[in-house]
């Protein structure tokens, strides 16, 4: 009996057709053999998404944290700087950064590469709290009246020092940054569970997407346009080539 799943009647260069071959098999060829022959190409969609995902992925391990009023070591904070645990302060430098064969620890250069393991999370003494206060008001000043944010991630980097601040009002009374932000936090924290069921759906609708971003977790690099990942079959079919 002929094999009426032949391959003979696919075109190489025809990405409808081999879709469409997958979809119509079904259980005959099964769609595991076709994933594997599907190759998803990320797009710069996928590149803007994967980044606001990052961000709301950050934003959501430090919520606890910061609530408690405690920031972890080289957590970066936008417009206040990386936090070094040890000395309870705010950096422009990360960590344990590099240059010039020194490393930068704690405020200081120094000879020796550092170690980061086993510095836990702590409090940022009052002078770097009045700094995250003051950049909670420049945030809140370029948000403009809407109060919402121009970049991708709305005012998400806002409500951490927010929360920040919450955790330490018994060392900090709150400066002008706090008590505008006490009336707007709500609106922030909706803006990122909006942001959240975005990313939802466009991961539900684009199955390719979703295996990128698992891509990305693994390897440690970013998702960037033209990347490709084996199979992304899934219902968006501008994504996908050919396997060769």
């Amino acid at each position: 009996m002929k094999n009426p799943y032949s391959f003979k009647h696919l075109r190489p260069s025809g990405i409808l057709r081999w879709s469409t071959f997958c979809i119509l098999a079904g259980g005959g060829a099964g769609l595991t053999g076709c994933d594997r022959g599907v190759r998803y190409v990320a797009t710069e969609q996928d590149m803007e998404m994967a980044e606001v995902q990052t961000r709301v992925e950050s934003v959501d391990q430090q919520e606890t944290t910061l609530k408690r009023g405690e920031v972890a070591n080289n957590f970066h904070l936008g417009k206040v700087g990386y936090y070094h645990a040890q000395v309870h302060r705010f950096f422009e430098h990360p960590y344990g950064f590099q240059q010039d064969g020194r490393w930068f620890v704690n405020g200081e250069w120094q000879e020796r590469e550092p170690s980061s393991a086993g510095i836990e999370a702590s409090r940022p003494i009052p002078e770097e709290l009045a700094k995250v206060d003051a950049a909670l008001v420049e945030e809140q000043k370029q948000a403009g009246p809407s109060g919402q944010g121009g970049s991708s991630l709305g005012m998400g980097n806002a409500l951490m020092m927010y929360w920040l601040l919450s955790g330490n009002r018994g060392m900090f009374g709150g400066g002008a940054g706090f008590q505008q932000a006490s009336g707007r936090a709500q609106n922030w924290q909706t803006g990122l569970e909006s942001q959240r069921r975005a990313i939802g759906q466009y991961s539900a609708a684009n199955p390719g997407y979703q295996k990128m971003v698992q891509q990305s977790r693994t390897s440690g690099i970013p998702v960037r346009p033209g990347q490709a990942v084996r199979g992304g079959f899934g219902s968006r079919s501008a994504g996908f080539s050919s396997g060769t």
